[in-house]
Formats: C-alpha cells, sequence, structure tokens
C-alpha cells in the first residue's frame, strides 16, 4: 500500500511521525535472539540502497556491503579457526570461534575505503559516511521486520578474513547479522541518562566566554544544556573559562565531567 501523500507528493506528517516512532524502538538484537528466515537478496539491496542516504562529501560511496550466503559460511569458518590459531587460542576457543560464521541467519560484511588522497574530503568526513551508512542500513533491515546487530572483534583486523573481503587500500569494518527477532528488543542502558545534544556558547578569542549586551560584565563561564525529554533546557555542566577551573556541575553531573 502506498503510503498517503500531500499535493506536492511528500509523505504527510502522520506517515513521518510512525516512522519516528519506529525508529525509536530500534535496538540492536544479539544472535541468540535472531531465528530464520534471513534477508531475501531483494531486501538485502533495499537495504543497501537506504545506506546509500547517508552523507557522502564528494560521492565517494566510500563503503560496500558483502553478503555471506549460507553455502558460504564454511569457508568462513575456516577462515575464523585459522584466526583462533593464529592468537594461540585453546580447542575450546577455536570451536567457539568456528561456530561464530554461523551466527545469524543473515550475515553481512561491512567493508570501508577510506582514501587519505581526497583534499576536500578529510579521512574523518569518509568514517562519518560509512558510520551512517551501517545505521541506515539497520533501520532499513528493523523497518522491513528484522532484528539486527554490528560486531566487530578481532576477526576483523585478521589478515586473512580481511583479504578475503577486501580489495587493497579497503578495511573490514564490522559483520552485520540480521534475522528475525524471538523476543522484544529493549535498550541496555538508560537512554535519558547521557546528555547528546546541547547549546553552543559563543567563546571570544581569549577563550572567555562572550557577554551578551546588556549583561554585567564580570566572571564568565561556558554551559553546556541539554533538553530533557519534555523539551525542557536543563544546565547539566558549567566551567569557568580561562583559568581552566571547573565549578559544580547541576542535574546530577559530577563536577569534573571533562566538559
Amino acid at each position: 500500500m502506498t503510503a498517503p501523500c500531500d499535493a506536492a507528493g511528500v509523505r504527510k506528517p502522520s506517515v513521518r511521525s510512525e516512522a519516528l516512532d519506529m525508529l525509536a524502538l530500534r535496538y540492536s538484537v544479539g544472535p541468540k535472539f535472531l531465528a530464520p528466515p534471513a534477508p531475501t537478496p531483494a531486501q538485502w539491496q533495499r537495504a543497501a540502497a537506504l545506506a546509500l542516504r547517508a552523507p557522502d562529501h564528494g560521492g565517494l560511496r566510500p563503503f560496500r556491503f558483502v553478503i555471506v550466503d549460507d553455502a558460504q559460511r564454511s569457508a568462513l569458518s575456516e577462515l575464523f579457526v585459522r584466526d583462533a590459531i593464529r592468537r594461540g587460542h585453546v580447542a575450546v576457543e577455536v570451536d567457539r570461534a568456528r561456530s561464530r560464521a554461523f551466527n545469524g541467519p543473515g550475515l553481512a560484511a561491512l567493508v570501508g575505503r577510506v582514501r587519505e588522497d581526497v583534499v576536500d574530503v578529510p579521512p574523518h568526513e569518509q568514517w562519518l559516511c560509512i558510520g551512517a551508512a551501517l545505521m541506515n542500513f539497520l533501520n532499513a533491515l528493523y523497518l522491513m521486520g528484522f532484528g539486527a546487530k554490528a560486531l566487530s572483534g578481532a576477526s576483523v583486523s585478521d589478515p586473512d578474513i580481511r583479504s578475503a573481503f577486501c580489495a587493497e587500500g579497503e578495511t573490514l569494518v564490522s559483520w552485520v547479522l540480521a534475522g528475525r527477532p524471538t523476543r522484544t528488543a529493549h535498550p541496555n542502558r538508560d537512554d535519558t541518562a547521557t546528555p547528546v545534544i546541547g547549546n553552543w556558547s559563543v567563546l571570544e578569542s581569549n577563550g572567555e566566554a562572550a557577554t551578551p549586551a546588556g549583561h554585567p560584565a564580570g566572571p564568565r563561564h561556558v554551559t553546556s544544556t541539554v533538553l530533557s525529554p519534555n523539551d525542557e533546557a536543563v544546565i547539566v555542566a558549567s566551567r569557568r573559562t580561562g583559568r581552566g577551573r571547573d565549578l559544580p556541575a547541576v542535574a546530577g553531573e559530577a563536577a569534573n565531567d571533562g566538559y
């Protein structure tokens, strides 16, 4: 069914709101709680198409996804075994490494290619694109009814495994496991505990916070504020600038929170 649109072909606010509500419930689902079926080739392709919506300065597309079919799991397990032996693992750990190749009904590898020769697009911007592509990929799988999780570990750094997936200049970034979730996903931490958004306070060239017009001069501070769940601004930390002396913070934050 086609989602309702306005006259300009833009999705109606109710549809966008429903999508936001759904994405707010997306959490990673580990392999123990993933059951068949895996995404079909068409569903993997659709997830990859959403990954292309990631911010991509210069259009470099510094990422690609490699699907590992069921028939290829045994070959991957042997690579995992060699990696475990090379790292000196005992027999039980080697067997555990072998079994990891069969985790998740669906398995994909995320491969990145970060170039150093593009002056206008520094490496950190390319890594931002890769991370955003992964998030879009996971969100797409979630909206199609799948649970998924991105995992890395020592295996992505093994030279044999890396060469099996990567061309020269590429990096094996992570694995993506996907399947039907067997339990309701839930957060493993308090989503509201850590402030992740705040307001910027302008600094003068001497490092002091600018005094707004009409305000008396005096000791200046840089303050950090966040939005609480009810959209109210809450001050969470304050620091006197110029001398690097931290003042006590409020709203439950430690005075030496590193701000």
